[in-house]
């Protein structure tokens, strides 16, 4: 039971640091040092720092989508209000954190991609996820009419989180959410707007 908790313990101080330091920028020896886990520890638990990460990535996805995929799912609201308030609800947590440290995925997308193919390729199983996710209810949204039967739904959504990413690195950037408000109105109010 205590080697599953300091294995818990350290992914959570893993995906902390490195959400807020990047992959590069974290140590072994800072990560083992702020979960206060014996030096020697970590290889007990993953067999590199890239499986590290990989676990890490899972971790993020996973509290991610324990917040966001019941928005999406929620049947009581309109589909495009679904989509419009997973967004919004990432906007309100980074608002809380000092509009720092943005998405891991994008931050490890930016940094990982061109150094390791194992984190590259679960970075794009982890957007392809979160697309799939916003497609199915932009489909629901075209079964009810509430957008137009000539958008491809899976288009629309990677360029919608695309367009999010870099709005919220530019946020990050800008210590201001004032681009992701943007990106709200301009795909909600004006993009997708009923006619």
């Amino acid at each position: 039971m205590k080697r599953i908790h300091s294995k818990e313990n350290l992914l959570q101080v893993g995906l902390d640091l490195v959400w807020s330091r990047g992959f590069n920028g974290t140590g072994v020896e800072a990560i083992l040092k702020e979960a206060k886990i014996p030096k020697g520890s970590f290889y007990n638990f993953f067999s590199s720092k890239e499986e590290f990460s990989l676990a890490v990535i899972d971790k993020f996805v996973a509290a991610r989508g324990d917040v966001l995929f019941p928005i999406l799912n929620d049947a009581t609201a309109p589909p495009i209000a679904r989509v419009k308030k997973s967004f919004e609800t990432i906007i309100a947590a980074f608002e809380e954190i000092g509009c720092s440290k943005g998405c891991l995925l994008g931050n490890l997308g930016q940094e990982m991609s061109d150094q390791s193919e194992k984190v590259r390729q679960r970075l794009e199983e982890s957007l392809r996820l979160w697309e799939k996710r916003v497609s199915d209810t932009l489909a629901q949204a075209q079964k009810e009419n509430e957008i137009s039967a000539e958008i491809d739904v899976e288009m629309l959504a990677e360029t919608m989180i695309a367009s999010f990413q870099g709005a919220l690195l530019r946020s990050k950037i800008k210590k201001s959410s004032e681009p992701l408000r943007h990106f709200i109105h301009l795909y909600f109010n004006i993009f997708l707007a009923q006619r």
